[in-house]
């Protein structure tokens, strides 16, 4: 499947606030009241209805998950867990099962639900249909720190000074320390540096890499990248068991988006994707975003453009565009007549 193919459900609010799934090339309306809150969740759509009832939209059908009850929602491209109560909560295909009867913090990524059970004063994770135990944590939950990325999860252990990863089911020490600025989880690929050392290394599939000898300026990490400054102002990218020099010298700003960089080089807009930097723009719109790869904007006219698979595709007709949503493999926008449109697998939907 190429990356236009994505057939994640996309939901669309109408000008006449009807709640509207987009999903295989063909529009489905799920409520024809405003929904309180929708939570997009990659193969899931999970809402909260007017009246309350926390309703899950997946494979085509629609379930009741909570009636009525107060919930604490979190999603991610494929996940869905949320907090009722005490008792943290993910779907099944019956409906619902319990993962803690007591819980504190919980966090949701794309393949780890990591959460803070209280009664058993441990740190667990929800990961490829099983709970497995990271670690015993006596504290509260505002004392246990942990970060997740997409599929690799860092605990900060205070009492032995060391970083803990959890990462395909296993745990094991990445490091010394329990500063959490000096590491970052992301999707298969951990940055970081030690408490008594700033050798910059990375962990990547199970492989270790030393990048820098001294700490870098900046870094942050992404779906299988690491973006950087060095010491010496470089801007440099960690990706696929290899270092790309990406300019000699520091952007103004730069942002990782799951597998793409986004800087911002002499007032310019560019993409690093691929091994390669293109010019979005000769200058930095006011509202981009982007997701899973492609990166979506509107240019100095409100006209919508994409970026995908290293292709710049103008998306909408006419300019004035206002605002948009992007979601993988897809972005809506409202149209000045105000239709709602999705532009899906290189073509442009219409919902009236």
């Amino acid at each position: 499947m190429n990356p236009g193919q994505a057939q994640t459900p996309v939901p669309l609010l109408t000008a006449y606030g009807h709640l509207v799934v987009f999903e295989h090339g063909a529009f489905r309306e799920l409520e024809a009241r405003t929904p309180q809150a929708v939570y997009h969740g990659g193969d899931k759509l999970a809402y909260i209805a007017d009246a309350g009832d926390l309703k899950l939209y997946s494979n085509g059908k629609v379930t009741v998950l909570e009636r009525g009850e107060p919930v604490e929602v979190s999603t991610s491209r494929h996940m869905l867990a949320w907090k009722s109560g005490p008792a943290l909560r993910i779907p099944t295909s019956e409906g619902a099962t319990t993962l803690s009867r007591s819980v504190g913090r919980f966090t949701v990524s794309d393949s780890i639900i990591a959460f803070h059970d209280v009664m058993q004063q441990e740190l667990l994770v929800r990961w490829n249909g099983r709970t497995i135990p990271v670690a015993d944590v006596l504290m509260t939950s505002e004392d246990v720190v942990w970060k997740s990325g997409s599929n690799t999860l860092l605990l900060y252990d205070q009492g032995h000074r060391r970083v803990l990863l959890f990462y395909r089911g296993h745990v094991s020490v990445l490091c010394n320390g329990t500063d959490p600025s000096r590491s970052v989880p992301g999707g298969d690929l951990v940055a970081f540096m030690g408490e008594y050392d700033d050798t910059f290394r990375v962990f990547e599939r199970g492989n270790e890499y030393d990048l820098e000898a001294f700490a870098p300026a900046s870094f942050q990490v992404g779906e299988g990248l690491v973006a950087f400054v060095n010491a010496t102002g470089s801007f440099r990218c960690f990706q696929a068991g290899r270092v790309w020099d990406i300019m000699d010298f520091a952007p103004e700003e730069y942002w990782v988006r799951d597998s793409v960089v986004v800087f911002r080089d002499q007032g310019m807009f560019k993409v690093f994707s691929g091994g390669a930097v293109e010019i979005m723009e000769r200058y930095v719109p006011a509202r981009w975003a982007a997701v899973g790869g492609m990166v979506a904007w509107l240019d100095d006219r409100g006209m919508l453009k994409l970026f995908q698979a290293g292709r710049r595709i103008t998306v909408s007709k006419e300019a004035g565009i206002t605002q948009f949503d992007i979601f993988p493999g897809a972005v809506t926008y409202r149209s000045n007549s105000g239709d709602t449109k999705v532009w899906w697998n290189g073509k442009l939907y219409t919902h009236y």
